[in-house]
């Protein structure tokens, strides 16, 4: 698989500033989804109590 390299430096430079913030807010996005994927839980365990038999 061929990519197209940009040829300047600075062009270079603004494309991976942009991947690398991308990449922040994809990891950011993934501890949201995982903080409420435990609330949920949470929430769910108090709807739904285990009892201990």
């Amino acid at each position: 698989m061929k990519l197209a390299v940009p040829p300047y430096p600075k062009e270079q430079q603004k494309i991976a500033h942009c991947l690398s913030s991308l990449d922040e807010v994809i990891g950011l996005e993934s501890d949201k989804l995982d903080a409420l994927k435990n609330l949920k839980k949470g929430l769910m365990q108090q709807l739904f109590p285990q009892e201990v038999a």
